[in-house]
């Protein structure tokens, strides 16, 4: 073979391995990009902010159609309770001024014909217990800063078909109809126990539909229950207040009957009073049936995350969730919150699987590059 070919044919080769190298080298990203392509499709890569995010967000639409649902309930209720309490006050007494002091004008005549009305109200709303708080006192003292009327409550919150008990009234009456005193019975309302009655027995005013309201969560005197009692002044036909009336809604009765159904792990659903940050103390906690959630006593300080997260930051424990105000009665001057949330080490623990998933995947793909 002459000189010149053999150097012509030298010269050939190095160029056909560059040739080769980059038509390997663009198979191999084109493998490479099919595969991503194929698990984007497929979602095996999933940003677990992105998911978080959208669980939390579908399930804060489901607690707030339920809340939304429950407290219509509470509020309609309400106001013919108050019309139907309204009338019988009217028709028992045609000066409701005299009333103080007159034990038997309010036990014999008016609880006695209140209390068995007001069981079949409790009995039919979405409720732990109903109330009715006059503006007259069993005592003649104007010293003495007390209200008479009737607190009935279900013995058992977890079954609406459990007994009912007598919290506050006078015991004589409810014995009659067969409504045991509760262990923590009382015959008259004490304002200072129940913060914000006092106050919005001042404020009542018509038309009722819009003086719906609602107190702070309280614990109910001599037990450990919270509970968020919706009031609703009884006004008569000459615009005279006679009381407050309505439903309590406390934290067994919420536990049991507004559990979120839901395949988030370590799942909480929250109503609070709206506050800087999340105070889970003072406010209703719902969790799926046969879960657990442990309930932080501190105030849980608010910081946003990326993706429309918040984190909810403690001493000892922290969450992650979503926060949005939520209107409770129409005569509510300030809304309170719902929340949706999940354990900050659950989202870590989703964070790294995510990680080492994709860190896997990347293995895979250069090993196919390879």
């Amino acid at each position: 073979m002459p000189s010149f070919l053999l150097s012509k044919l030298k010269q050939a080769q190095p160029s056909m391995r560059r040739r080769l190298f980059l038509y390997m080298g663009a198979l191999a990203a084109l493998l490479l990009a099919v595969l991503l392509v194929a698990l984007l499709l497929l979602g095996q890569l999933k940003s677990p902010r992105a998911e978080t995010e959208k669980a939390l967000t579908f399930q804060m639409g489901a607690f707030r159609s339920d809340m939304a649902s429950l407290w219509r309930n509470v509020s309609v209720m309400g106001i013919h309770l108050s019309q139907d309490m309204t009338a019988i006050i009217e028709e028992q007494t045609s000066d409701f001024s005299s009333l103080n002091g007159d034990v038997a004008a309010v036990g014999e005549r008016l609880e006695e014909a209140m209390l068995e009305p007001l069981c079949q109200y409790v009995r039919q709303t979405d409720c732990s217990g109903a109330f009715i708080m006059l503006g007259a006192s069993l005592s003649s003292d104007p010293a003495v800063d007390s209200h008479a009327g009737l607190y009935v409550q279900r013995s058992n919150a977890e079954h609406t078909t459990s007994d009912l008990l007598l919290y506050r009234g006078m015991a004589d009456i409810g014995r009659q109809h067969r409504v045991m005193p509760h262990r923590k019975w009382a015959q008259e309302f004490c304002p200072a126990d129940f913060p914000g009655l006092a106050d919005q027995l001042e404020a009542a005013s018509a038309p009722i539909e819009r003086a719906c309201r609602t107190t702070e969560f309280i614990t109910l005197p001599g037990t450990t229950e919270q509970a968020i009692l919706l009031t609703v002044p009884m006004i008569g036909a000459d615009g005279r207040v006679y009381g407050l009336c309505g439903f309590s809604v406390n934290q067994t009765y919420f536990s049991a009957h507004h559990a979120q159904p839901s395949a988030v792990s370590s799942l909480a659903c929250v109503l609070s009073g709206a506050a800087e940050g999340l105070d889970i103390q003072k406010g209703l906690l719902t969790y799926p049936a046969g879960g657990f959630c442990f309930v932080p006593d501190e105030l849980l300080a608010e910081k946003s995350l990326r993706g429309g997260l918040s984190a909810f930051v403690g001493t000892e424990l922290s969450f992650v969730g979503i926060s949005e105000p939520f209107t409770v009665a129409a005569g509510d001057e300030v809304p309170h919150d719902l929340t949706v949330l999940i354990s900050k080490a659950a989202y870590d623990r989703a964070l790294l699987k995510s990680r080492l998933e994709a860190a896997g995947v990347l293995m895979l793909l250069l090993f196919f590059a390879v």
